[in-house]
């Protein structure tokens, strides 16, 4: 008997060897050997056509001592916060407006919300540069509107307003990703929870704090997650914007890597940079789990 239990879960792992065999090929030829190969390659200098110069560490130093790379780390990491208030945190607050306060009007609304995340980020770029557009732009346009002249800017070409513009661009494209994510997670909380608090008197306030923060913190760990690591690789919306400009203004480090790849040839600093990203994201994302566990979890 024990003999043919052992020769069943023989046949039963080969049968799902067989079936993560393409999952597994694709990784490793997607993820682990570009990551491997960008290690590798962060210790030499390459041009991309010539043959490349081992430096060792000559990278890792320069890139210790890099202000523009330190400073697009910096303008990062204040995506990733605004994003934790304006994409997660008012996303959680829109979800349960939508479930428990107009639930009747929580169709039309996620419809309004989702149009920016089927749309291309590039066309959402373009969309927004005419929008900014000092001469003829929609946001200038509605200031003068308003009276209030004396705000007009070009945000985009101004050193003090291009990071700002590109932030407010961000906040409204990937909104509503996450308001879709927790009106589900909303939605599945027990009525019974909010009768119950109902009975003892709860208001909305009351409600979101005491029962659907805490019953939903699952979803606001992963979106918390995802809006991290989507911050730390963000590329497209500033690169069509501003392209990190005016000065190295608005620049991330996405932005920086393609420049110093692509534009100044230098590959293996471009790789190093790409590598210490990796990292730094790898480590957001260990902190989140860290540090935003349930009470009790282990």
């Amino acid at each position: 008997m024990m003999r043919a239990d052992i020769g069943f879960a023989k046949r039963h792992n080969r049968a799902a060897l067989i079936f993560l065999a393409p999952a597994l090929l694709f990784v490793f030829a997607f993820v682990a050997y570009p990551v491997v190969y960008a290690g590798w390659l962060s210790m030499f200098q390459w041009d991309g056509a010539s043959a490349p110069v081992f430096v060792g560490v000559g990278n890792v130093l320069r890139l210790a001592g890099d202000p523009i790379f330190w400073a697009s780390l910096g303008r990062n990491l204040l995506v990733a916060l605004s994003a934790i208030v304006f994409q997660v945190f008012l996303a959680l607050v829109i979800a349960y407006c939508l479930v428990r306060i107009v639930p009747a009007f929580s169709r039309i609304f996620l419809f309004f919300y989702l149009v920016p995340v089927m749309v291309s980020e590039i066309c959402i770029g373009l969309l927004w540069r005419f929008m900014y557009n000092p001469y003829f732009g929609l946001v200038n346009a509605a200031l003068k509107a308003v009276g209030l002249d004396s705000l007009k800017r070009g945000w985009l070409g101004e050193s003090d307003t291009a990071f700002l513009a590109v932030v407010v661009v961000m906040s409204f494209t990937y909104l509503g990703l996450y308001v879709l994510l927790f009106t589900a997670a909303v939605r599945s909380v027990p009525e019974s929870v909010y009768e119950a608090a109902e009975i003892d008197g709860a208001g909305h306030g009351r409600k979101f704090v005491s029962i659907t923060v805490p019953m939903v913190w699952d979803a606001v760990r992963a979106n918390s997650l995802l809006a991290i690591i989507g911050s730390l690789k963000t590329f497209s919306l500033v690169f069509v914007l501003t392209n990190g400009g005016p000065n190295h203004a608005s620049e991330v480090v996405s932005t920086y890597l393609y420049k110093m790849g692509f534009g100044s040839f230098e590959m293996g600093y471009a790789a190093t940079i790409g590598f210490a990203q990796m990292v730094l994201t790898a480590l957001a994302a260990w902190i989140v789990f860290r540090y935003m566990k349930r009470k009790g979890d282990a």
